[in-house]
């Protein structure tokens, strides 16, 4: 005899309560119920899932992303000097990829537009790319926006595709993102 009495079982899915009744079961009824509701659960998920398309890994589905951070901002020759790291997790090789920033000055006047162009970037790969900013000091920087998506090209992409997936973390100082 299995002896179960104030619990709760849960069977793949199916979940029955027992309260301050003493439930008594033989065993053998137990296993049958629990392959019964292992056996419907399995049909049910079965017939869910069949419907002719392709099955995806959801994980990784999800991970489709372009990481953008503003890594360094250092003085240059002319002005500042702005550094960049990309990576490229769309699952697939990026023939083209161009940023347009906005930057705005600590007073928030916008000082320049700039497309960022950086390249091709296979899958999984990550780049660095700097970009001088002659004229303008990297303090007078108060915030880098990223304002669009210009191009992004490689499988079947789209910019606005590479927007969604863009994300922006900063390592300076300065304001960075979307």
């Amino acid at each position: 005899m299995f002896y179960l009495t104030n619990a709760v079982m849960i069977m793949q899915g199916c979940a029955a309560l027992v309260t301050t009744r003493t439930l008594f079961m033989p065993l053998r009824f137990l296993r049958a119920a629990v392959v019964a509701a292992g056996t419907t659960a399995a049909l049910a998920s079965a017939a869910a899932q069949d419907t002719g398309a392709p099955v995806q890994n959801p994980d990784k589905a999800d991970a489709r992303r372009i990481d953008l951070s503003l890594n360094a901002a250092s003085a240059g020759t002319d002005g500042c000097r702005l550094s960049f790291v990309v990576h490229n997790g769309m699952n697939t090789e990026l023939d083209n990829l161009s940023v347009e920033i906005a930057i705005f000055a600590t007073e928030g006047a916008l000082d320049r537009l700039l497309r960022l162009n950086f390249g091709i970037l296979l899958e999984d790969k990550t780049r660095v790319r700097q970009f001088d900013l002659d004229g303008t000091q990297c303090d007078a920087i108060g915030n880098v926006l990223i304002n669009d998506v210009a191009a992004c090209e490689g499988g079947e992409l789209t910019p606005l595709m590479c927007l969604r997936a863009l994300s922006a973390t900063t390592a300076t100082p300065i304001a960075f993102g979307l």
